[in-house]
C-alpha cells in the first residue's frame, strides 16, 4: 500500500492562495487602523492648538488681533430665537441673515477656501523639519497669505507684524497646522466692548510638498488633497479682565 505524505502542487497553490488572501485582509485592516489613529491624532493636535489660540485671544486686551481687520464694520447679534445674525451696520439693526457655516463647522469668516480652492494660508514648507514651537513666530517666515481666498478672514494677514505670542503656523509631527480667525462686535447698535471671535485651525491632507501654491488648488479640486479643520466661536468682553 502506498502512502503519500507530501503536498501536491495543487494543494500547495491552494494553501498559498488562502494565506495570501488572509494576509491581504490583515494588512488592509492594519492600514485602516493606522490611518484612523493618525486622523484622531491630527484632530486632537488641531483641537489643542485651537484651544490655545482661543484662550490667548480671550486674555488679550483691546489690540488689533481681537478687532476686525477692516475696523468696526462687522457686527452681529442674537435674534429672539437665539440665532446669530448679521447687523446692517455696527450702528444699525439686526437683519434676518444668519452667519453661515459649512458641515465642518467653519464659519464664512474663517473658511480658508470659501471663494476658491487656494488655501488662505500656506507656509511653502517653511516649517517642515523645524523644531515645533507653540509661541515662537519662526514658522511664519516665508509663508504665503492669500487674502483673496476669503477676504472676510481678519487674521493673520499680510500687514500684521506680530501675533503677541500666537504662532498661526505650527509644524507638529510632520503636519503643518494653520490658525485663522475673524472678529465681530456685538450686539448691533450698542457699545463695542463685546466680541465674537470665530477661529478655525486647519491642515492639508496629505501634507503638501509644494514650494508654492500653484499645484495645490488642482489637487484639492480633484480630491487628491483635502483641507481638514476644527472650529470654535468664543466670546470676549473688553474691560472685564482682573
Amino acid at each position: 500500500m502506498n502512502s503519500n505524505k507530501g503536498f501536491t502542487l495543487i494543494e500547495l497553490i491552494i494553501a498559498t492562495t488562502i494565506i495570501l488572501i488572509v494576509s491581504l485582509g490583515f494588512f488592509g485592516w492594519a492600514s485602516t487602523i493606522i490611518q484612523t489613529n493618525l486622523s484622531i491624532e491630527r484632530n486632537n493636535t488641531a483641537y489643542a492648538m485651537l484651544m490655545d489660540v482661543a484662550e490667548k485671544l480671550q486674555r488679550m486686551y483691546d489690540n488689533s488681533l481681537i478687532q476686525p481687520r477692516s475696523g468696526s464694520s462687522r457686527c452681529v447679534g442674537f435674534d429672539t430665537s437665539g440665532n446669530l445674525k448679521k447687523c446692517t451696520s455696527c450702528s444699525g439693526t439686526l437683519t434676518t441673515t444668519s452667519v453661515t457655516s459649512d458641515l465642518t463647522g467653519r464659519s464664512e469668516y474663517t473658511n480658508p477656501i470659501q471663494s476658491s480652492n487656494t488655501p488662505y494660508l500656506y507656509d511653502n514648507n517653511a516649517c517642515n523639519g523645524t523644531t515645533p514651537t507653540w509661541d515662537a513666530d519662526a514658522c511664519r517666515t516665508g509663508s504665503t497669505i492669500t487674502t483673496a481666498a476669503n477676504a472676510a478672514i481678519d487674521h493673520p494677514n499680510a500687514t500684521t507684524a506680530t501675533y503677541d505670542s500666537i504662532n498661526p503656523i505650527r509644524f507638529i509631527r510632520n503636519t503643518t497646522y494653520y490658525a485663522v480667525w475673524s472678529v465681530a462686535y456685538m450686539p448691533c447698535g450698542t457699545s463695542t466692548d463685546r466680541r465674537k471671535i470665530f477661529i478655525t485651525v486647519y491642515w492639508i491632507d496629505p501634507e503638501p510638498s509644494d514650494a508654492d501654491l500653484t499645484a495645490l488648488p488642482a489637487r484639492i479640486a480633484a480630491g487628491t488633497a483635502t483641507i481638514k479643520s476644527v472650529s470654535i466661536v468664543v466670546d470676549k468682553a473688553i474691560g472685564t479682565e482682573s
